[in-house]
């Protein structure tokens, strides 16, 4: 005990006999580290954002509809009997859902006209499954007793050049292909963080879509929220033995945009990509800082082989330096990581000078970085592997020296 106790402050003053290189090295590691965690976080905040935004505006974790509805969304492709989805819905537990009916139709001011998609909706029910009600801006939500009564995105309403309490008239082919119209009047506008789900979404009743396309009980689609994500596969293997009789189709959002989960496996490959840039980066710098330490220091290496210290033990030495500098710099790094990344979990990155371009990905200009406690683990781990296995090699090549030459060395 009393040997390791010598080992370790031999260890810990070598360090500070030179303090520029230690402190550079201590610096190299916090910075690694806040590099690592800081991308981390940000991109799992792209991420969680990225999702949320189309778990909230396109209809929640599972779908159903009728068969070929996703491919090709006409009104012909109804689910004929909601009873029945509803009544397979209501006896499974952990889930809320809301019926729609969609379709696509024109949209006409005094100023302009625009291709748009209309989903009536009802009105108590969605709030469950979408935040449409929690995105508005301006005006009220949909309420029952006022059925031509319509929301806009905010982009749309600029767009057409409508104001609260105004009217709108939509046109769009019903279910016998005749011309239907109707004038609404605007009672809300919301704001996501999809520039492109702005300009095209409208929602109306969903009673007065029904007429609008002539329907009867039918409806377009069922938007399912599940409570916990992780109940992803099972609930959907029981929505469709429940409903296998029915000939509908029920996808989950992994389904239905699989761009999405391009975006998402690219952002871990990203991930991967720079920590392996970062982490080979600081392997070299350790290696390139402890060779130049072993030859800076060869002659005193020399004298204490000459002594009888054995190679092993000034293995050890350089190995315990190396484990100080790596506890130092991690200390520094989660210093440096809880102040940057606390200050823009808490803020928010701004990032309005590229939102027209987030917003078709349907991030927002505020970002929230997203840290998990394993990141952090994973972090500070492989910064101590990488570093001790980078500081092998030098340490190697220290007990290598013959005493002889070491203390001749020029």
């Amino acid at each position: 005990f009393s040997d390791m106790t010598i080992m370790l402050k031999i260890a810990w003053r070598n360090l500070w006999r030179n303090p520029r290189r230690t402190l550079v090295l201590v610096i190299t590691i916090a910075v690694a580290i806040f590099g690592y965690l800081g991308t981390t976080a940000f991109i799992k905040g792209f991420k969680h954002q990225m999702l949320a935004s189309t778990l909230d505006l396109n209809g929640g974790h599972i779908r159903i509809a009728a068969q070929g509805f996703q491919d090709n969304p006409v009104l012909r492709s109804n689910i004929r009997r909601p009873q029945a989805v509803y009544a397979a819905l209501d006896s499974m537990p952990g889930l809320v859902y809301a019926p729609q009916v969609i379709f696509t139709g024109m949209i006409n001011s005094s100023e302009t006209a625009a291709g748009v998609i209309i989903t009536g909706i009802d009105a108590a029910r969605e709030k469950q499954v979408s935040i449409i009600d929690d995105i508005l801006v301006r005006g009220s939500y949909l309420s029952s007793g006022a059925e031509n009564t319509i929301l806009l995105g905010e982009a749309l309403a600029q767009r057409l050049d409508v104001r609260i309490g105004e009217k709108v008239v939509l046109m769009a082919n019903d279910l016998n292909n005749d011309i239907s119209s109707d004038v609404f009047r605007l009672t809300g506008v919301f704001r996501s963080t999809s520039t492109e789900y702005d300009k095209s979404m409208v929602f109306i009743p969903i009673d007065r879509a029904r007429r609008f396309v002539g329907f009867d009980e039918n409806i377009s689609a069922v938007s399912i929220r599940l409570e916990q994500d992780r109940d992803l596969e099972p609930a959907t293997q029981a929505i469709r033995a429940a409903l296998s009789e029915e000939k509908l189709e029920v996808l989950t959002w992994k389904e239905r945009f699989p761009i999405l989960m391009i975006l998402l496996q690219s952002f871990d490959a990203f991930t991967y990509i720079f920590v392996a840039i970062v982490f080979t980066a600081i392997a070299f710098s350790i290696i390139n800082t402890f060779l130049m330490v072993i030859y800076e220091r060869i002659i005193e290496f020399g004298i204490m082989m000459a002594i009888g210290v054995l190679p092993g033990r000034i293995r050890r030495m350089l190995l315990l330096e190396t484990v100080f500098v790596t506890l130092a710099g991690s200390v520094a790094g989660v210093a440096l990581t809880a102040i940057g990344l606390g200050y823009w979990m808490h803020h928010g990155l701004d990032l309005s000078i590229i939102a027209e371009g987030l917003g078709k990905f349907g991030i927002g200009a505020l970002v929230y970085p997203v840290l998990e406690t394993g990141d952090l683990i994973f972090g500070l781990t492989s910064i101590f592997i990488i570093v001790l296995l980078s500081v092998l090699y030098p340490a190697f090549k220290a007990g290598r020296f013959k005493p002889v030459d070491a203390i001749n060395f020029v």
